[in-house]
């Protein structure tokens, strides 16, 4: 699953960040982060013990990115 959230405001215009997030062939959960303006580079990777855990990283990093007027720019 991804959340990506793009900055379009001020001289930061056209950044974004993107989390990557799901299971992988061991079970384990993982969280990637990436940042960029068109091509995005890997920022941080964190396994994680549980799902609560993933739920609350989440939440505390696209707090930080809304902070920074960062917008979810996820559409169906």
């Amino acid at each position: 699953m991804n959340i990506k959230l793009e900055n379009r405001t001020g001289r930061r215009r056209g950044r974004f960040v993107a989390y990557e997030y799901g299971t992988d062939l061991f079970g384990d959960i993982y969280l990637e982060k990436f940042r960029g303006r068109e091509k995005g580079k890997l920022v941080s990777r964190w396994i994680m013990p549980d799902l609560g855990s993933l739920i609350r990283t989440l939440d505390l990093e696209i707090y930080k990115r809304e902070i920074e007027n960062y917008e979810n720019t996820y559409s169906r």
